[in-house]
């Protein structure tokens, strides 16, 4: 691995970089691509706020939906809080200009938060009460149909917003690293002779822990488990490294293909 460090041009540093963040991409798409549910109440707190229990009993005792289809008596009921909306409207009206409301209409459910988010979820053919009992099972209800609708965007954002972070974490865990190992080249005993055997030392390192980090990721999602073994590995094998070679070259690595001085 150190006889190596001067076998890579940028542009195979860069490639070697984006082929490792993309396998640390693999179990985020498997993660989102299997999830069946979201949890709604997250992006849009207040809204949900306005499901309480007294809302979720008249819902339930007044009101049936089948095949996509709200009906019930009476056309209008709405429960008024101190922060927004919660009502059901058959009759296909203007509905209130509530910050933060929930409004069951006829095939069809309007939400809206404070935060800025407002959705019209379509109900599923599928979609019913039978198992609504409490105002959470309403949220949980509210926030299955959304992510019916919301697959999609669930699975762009979220894998966007976690495919950031993996990417800066691997940029600045290298970067740093091989600065570190720069640093030895004032040492004498070193022959690290420029910033970009360092880098490519680095990545060399980041092999390994980075294939186990994708491995253990797909068999159980944790974007912090798989950072951290991803950098605990790599230090170790870089710390292997420099006990092996105190980052020196030899005649015994030259012999696994290194160039010499």
């Amino acid at each position: 691995m150190f006889a190596s460090r001067k076998l890579f041009g940028w542009g195979k540093l860069v490639f070697i970089f984006v082929f490792l963040t993309a396998c640390l991409l693999i179990p985020v798409s498997l993660h989102f691509a299997k999830q069946d549910s979201f949890d709604l109440k997250s992006l849009m707190p207040n809204m949900m706020k306005q499901v309480d229990d007294t809302f979720v009993k008249e819902v339930t005792a007044n009101y049936s939906l089948e095949n996509g289809v709200l009906s019930g008596q009476p056309d209008v009921m709405k429960t008024d809080t101190t922060s927004g909306v919660a009502m059901v409207s058959l009759a296909g009206g203007a509905l209130p200009n509530a910050k933060n409301m929930i409004a069951l209409q006829k095939d069809k459910m309007e939400l809206r938060d404070n935060s800025g988010y407002a959705f019209t979820v379509k109900y599923t053919d599928d979609a019913n009460f039978a198992d609504i009992q409490t105002s959470a099972d309403m949220q949980s209800w509210i926030s299955g149909q959304w992510y019916v609708q919301n697959k999609a965007f669930v699975f762009l954002t979220m894998s966007l917003m976690l495919g950031s972070v993996l990417f800066a974490s691997s940029l600045m865990l290298a970067l740093f690293a091989a600065l570190f190992i720069w640093f030895t080249k004032r040492n004498s005993m070193s022959e690290i002779g420029s910033y970009k055997e360092a880098l490519s030392l680095t990545l060399l390192s980041l092999g390994l822990p980075t294939i186990f980090a994708t491995i253990i990721g797909t068999i159980y999602f944790d974007v912090t488990v798989m950072m951290a073994v991803q950098s605990l590995g790599m230090v170790l094998i870089i710390a292997f490294v420099f006990i092996k070679t105190r980052f020196r070259q030899t005649d015994k690595i030259l012999e696994l293909g290194g160039q010499a001085e």
